[in-house]
């Protein structure tokens, strides 16, 4: 969870107001709409939660709700070129982000003694959050010195991106959304698969 939370700072939480900005010709009602409908998502997640829309599987919550984040989210985030694009990739990230914390939740309150809880949650918060603004401080960064020069070069790889993403400015920040997706969703699968993540559901 801790490298889930670095890969969706890097971007959301810093990158996400350039990029649009820089690609919608600095519309600031676009910008306002999509996180609008970024909000909107947790806000139906969070609805859903507590009106009982959860898997028996905690386990399996967890892990496809975050695939899902970082691939209907990032990446449609990073390939879209419009208002209409980014809001429902903001809604598709945003959604099922309730289902990840009601399902760390439940599995932590079942296997924790009470007399516990409180170091627990104490050192889990430590870990999980720690790397936030980590992810904050190089999102940055990455766009300003490695993805937009990148994308603004003539290289090879460059110009195949260009056709996925466009060109001009942003596009490096889309990029970045490109690998936080991509990195965001393989990493969830490959937790999920281990024999530790696993053993939660005994």
């Amino acid at each position: 969870m801790a490298l889930l939370n670095f890969f969706s700072r890097l971007t959301y939480e810093n990158i996400l107001s350039p990029m649009i900005l820089s690609r919608s010709g600095n519309d600031s009602a676009a910008l306002g709409m999509v996180n609008a409908m970024i909000g909107l998502g947790g806000i139906v997640g969070g609805l859903l939660v507590s009106m009982g829309w959860l898997a028996k599987d905690n386990i399996k919550m967890i892990y496809i709700a975050a695939a899902v984040s970082f691939l209907c989210g990032d990446l449609v985030m990073g390939v879209g070129k419009n208002t209409v694009m980014w809001s429902i990739a903001g809604v598709a990230a945003s959604l099922p982000i309730p289902f990840i914390t009601a399902g760390q939740r439940a599995i932590l309150y079942r296997r924790i003694p009470d007399e516990m809880q409180g170091r627990v949650f104490a050192v889990r918060n430590v870990i999980q959050f720690s790397t936030i603004p980590i992810g904050i401080l190089l999102g940055g960064w990455l766009a300003d010195y490695v993805f937009e020069p990148f994308m603004a070069s003539e290289h090879g790889a460059a110009r195949i991106l260009h056709r996925i993403v466009g060109s001009g400015a942003g596009s490096g920040m889309a990029v970045m959304f490109l690998c936080t997706g991509i990195l965001g969703s393989v990493f969830s699968y490959l937790s999920y698969h281990r024999k530790e993540i696993q053993e939660l559901r005994s």
